[in-house]
């Protein structure tokens, strides 16, 4: 029943957006190199209404200024529209994120590309799939032959530290990809389309459900310091598993 809702209301944003991706947009500032538009408000109340249909007792986190009772033993984690720069700009990277978080663990995920119909859920225990075949991450052993995903931070400090990883990272990488959405690029880790990814500046609804997909698929994910990765954690190393102690030592910075 709740991975249903997730995918229901993963589907239900991903409608609004596709409706208004061509369409002219309101565009507003909301922070440093942080931008709003009136389509991600539009999906949040679309996901947000699919899910309170069910389970209106439950709280919410998301990313549009939404906090409500996070205190609650379930709570929604949502990104209505993650890749707003893409979108507005109509670069075609960007998704619906949903996440069902039972006592602080995500159980259920759900991620919809909606342009090109790519339904991602996850089960805790129950696997991985995209538009219901089973997702399993790559088997790609060196890093010479890795694609590897990054994205940027907003914050100049930060992408001081993401250009010196990228810097260590990218003349041994197979080659590099920047995508635009973090959950997407985590989707894509999944689905063994990318062998590894980082960020250094993770929101807690950019992860919440498509770390799932990562650990159901057989992937591996940790903080830069190599402890384990929780969806609440700023910076994250994604990975196949077999590439991840190479793709961690050149990410993190090295000991003085």
């Amino acid at each position: 029943m709740i991975r249903s809702v997730a995918e229901l209301a993963a589907r239900a944003g991903g409608q609004v957006l596709l409706e208004r991706f061509h369409a002219a947009r309101e565009v507003r500032l909301k922070g440093w190199r942080d931008i709003v538009t009136d389509a991600d408000t539009a999906a949040q109340d679309a996901v947000i209404a699919a899910i309170r249909q069910h389970f209106p007792e439950h709280g919410l986190l998301s990313e549009e200024g939404l906090s409500t009772d996070t205190n609650n033993d379930w709570v929604w984690v949502i990104d209505p529209l993650d890749g707003t720069v893409n979108y507005s700009r109509c670069l075609p990277n960007f998704c619906v994120s949903v996440a069902a978080v039972e006592s602080s663990q995500p159980v259920v995920g759900a991620v919809f590309d909606p342009l090109r119909g790519h339904l991602f859920a996850a089960e805790r225990g129950a696997g991985a799939s995209l538009n219901g075949q089973p997702l399993r991450a790559s088997n790609c052993a060196h890093i010479a032959q890795a694609v590897i995903g990054m994205d940027w931070a907003r914050l100049p400090a930060v992408r001081s530290q993401v250009i010196a990883s990228l810097s260590r990272v990218a003349p041994l990488a197979g080659t590099i990809r920047a995508i635009g959405s973090a959950a997407l690029a985590l989707c894509y880790v999944a689905a063994g389309w990318l062998d590894g990814y980082f960020h250094l500046a993770l929101q807690p609804w950019d992860g919440a459900a498509a770390g799932l997909m990562i650990h159901e698929a057989g992937g591996t994910l940790t903080t830069p310091s190599g402890t384990d990765w929780t969806y609440t954690q700023a910076g994250c190393i994604a990975s196949n598993g077999p590439i991840h102690s190479e793709l961690l030592a050149l990410v993190k910075e090295p000991a003085e």
